[in-house]
């Protein structure tokens, strides 16, 4: 019968770890890119100011309320919206850093057991992270009207085709097959 060493054991459960972690961040950073475009309503962070105090990401912001043509107070409510779900997920990103750390240091002392207890709550707090960013997502989606919403869906799709297309002609390219397979 073929056995598992404890080494590869441990190496898949820390690969299991980082996957959860990985597929999180991932998720955390779609919300902010699908998101992202409202920051240039005051909830940006900082982040991509340069002169004039808008960056990137804040006349991205701003062309999209534009296009979707947002008014003051729904722009405000957004505002809200996404200053709630940072200070809702800045505690858990914080746990999240300590726990990665721990799992780190447990990995190196060889500590099955507690890599299995550490694993299982980091992917409990990725789920949070998720939960957050869906639960934003729609509370971004309830404060436009049916006819902006009907725009951010269409505008998304294009955005989704778009994206496609690249990753076919990325993989026609180097000569991979786009399943990865």
């Amino acid at each position: 019968m073929f056995q598992v060493s404890n080494k590869s054991q441990t190496g898949r459960i820390l690969a299991r770890g980082v996957m959860v972690s990985v597929f999180a961040l991932a998720s955390i950073l779609l919300v902010e890119s699908a998101f992202g475009q409202f920051a240039g309503f005051g909830g940006g962070g900082g982040r991509g100011r340069g002169h004039g105090g808008k960056g990137r990401i804040g006349m991205r912001g701003a062309m999209m309320a534009e296009f979707l043509g947002l008014t003051e107070a729904q722009q405000a409510d957004i505002k809200k919206i996404r200053t709630a779900a940072r200070d809702q997920s800045k505690p858990i990103r914080k746990q999240l850093r300590s726990g990665r750390k721990a799992l780190r240091q447990a990995v190196k002392a060889g500590e099955t057991a507690k890599i299995d207890t550490l694993a299982t709550e980091q992917g409990k707090l990725q789920g949070q992270l998720v939960a957050i960013g869906a639960k934003t997502r729609l509370d971004l989606k309830n404060v436009l009207t049916p006819e902006q919403q009907q725009k951010w869906s269409s505008f998304q799709e294009k955005r989704k085709a778009r994206w496609e297309e690249r990753k076919q002609r990325r993989h026609q390219r180097s000569g991979d097959s786009p399943g990865g397979e």
